[in-house]
């Protein structure tokens, strides 16, 4: 008798950890420390482990609330003064990894150039600006999906210089995506999958 009712309370503390890791994701961040989901199905809902409170906003506005930082959402109660010196420092760390990932992505777009100068000099077809009919995003969607734009493709590329400042361009684009494919380790046969084709699409589209 004492053994079954020790398995029945073992099966009970099973299934509350089973529950309690459904509601935690799996994640370093110090915010599942002092919360958890509500429901695992809708991460911006949490609630806090110290005092029970729940509210919208996801980790961030929980580490705001146990850091006692002011603004967005009430102070915990109960949050002792290494709670909130680890929690404030946690958001700082995120900060500065944001400022720091933005900086990269600003330098990477600084770096893509399909365009070069203003001016364009193609050798034996003398000095003359660069078309304006697309852009180069344009250019590598309409190249990529032929049976749509075969026939837009060649009535806008009638003139040689066009021709020339074209495939150029279309050759570094190729560059580009070639070398997040291979850095992202991507399989190439990936590039032909039609969802590859309807994205590039949609960004030329977009501008």
């Amino acid at each position: 008798m004492y053994s079954d009712d020790n398995t029945t309370n073992n099966n009970i503390r099973s299934k509350g950890a089973s529950k309690d890791s459904v509601l935690k994701c799996k994640s370093d961040d110090i915010g599942w420390e002092y919360g958890k989901l509500i429901d695992p199905s809708n991460f911006d809902k949490v609630k806090c482990n110290l005092c029970s409170k729940e509210f919208s906003g996801g980790l961030f506005r929980l580490k705001q609330h146990i850091a006692q930082i002011a603004g967005n959402v009430s102070k915990c109660p109960k949050s002792t003064s290494e709670d909130q010196v680890r929690c404030k420092q946690a958001l700082d760390d995120a900060r500065t990894k944001k400022k720091i990932k933005n900086q990269v992505d600003h330098e990477i777009r600084t770096e893509v150039d399909l365009v070069g100068i203003e001016e364009e000099e193609v050798e034996g077809l003398g000095l003359r600006k660069r078309p304006h009919f697309l852009g180069p995003m344009d250019r590598i969607a309409s190249k990529l999906n032929p049976e749509a734009s075969m026939s837009a493709s060649k009535s806008l590329r009638q003139q040689h210089i066009n021709d020339v400042l074209f495939n150029d361009r279309t050759h570094s684009v190729h560059r580009y995506v070639a070398r997040w494919v291979y850095k992202a380790g991507i399989p190439f046969n990936a590039i032909q999958n039609h969802s590859f084709t309807a994205m590039m699409e949609a960004v030329g589209q977009f501008g």
